[in-house]
């Protein structure tokens, strides 16, 4: 079986495995701090897809209720807690940790197999002519069955607060 370009959703977290290229790689030869971003950003769109809630689809759909409608990173959050190396295989984690009106907060890592390299908190904002608006009912409920508790979260993966 060939696993998914998508990643797959194991307990309520989306897995999608990244190779790290020479192109990513700075001059000394570790992953420049910026493609982690372009990483992450592919983590969160494919988890969206997975759920059946592809990028494409969304925007169809809420062009039709809310016209001028975009999703935007308000916030981000990043630790920079050790490197990454050309050939090295990262698994991008993602997961939501709050789905609010016009707000969700996801929670992200880049690992190499159990070792965690980049932990981030992304807080995505949904926006109409430059003004907040409500999430569409559909993806808040799509976000919010793939909820992973705060306390499970931090028992079993020993996250600090993203306070």
């Amino acid at each position: 079986m060939t696993p998914s370009l998508d990643g797959e959703i194991r307990d309520g977290r989306h897995h999608m495995q990244v190779r790290v290229y020479y192109e990513d790689t700075d001059f000394s030869g570790i992953v420049y701090h910026a493609n982690y971003l372009r990483f992450m950003e592919r983590g969160r769109t494919n988890h969206l897809r997975l759920m059946g809630a592809s990028q494409q689809t969304l925007f169809e759909q809420a062009q039709e209720e809310t016209p001028g409608f975009a999703f935007v990173v308000r916030s981000m959050q990043l630790d920079f807690l050790r490197p990454a190396r050309m050939d090295d295989v990262l698994d991008v984690m993602t997961w939501p940790v709050a789905v609010k009106g016009a707000s969700i907060t996801l929670a992200q890592e880049v690992r190499r197999a159990a070792e965690v390299l980049v932990k981030a908190e992304v807080r995505v904002a949904f926006i109409c002519n430059g003004r907040a608006q409500p999430i569409p009912k559909s993806l808040r409920l799509l976000m919010k069955a793939d909820l992973v508790p705060d306390c499970f979260s931090e028992l079993i993966l020993g996250i600090d607060s993203w306070d």
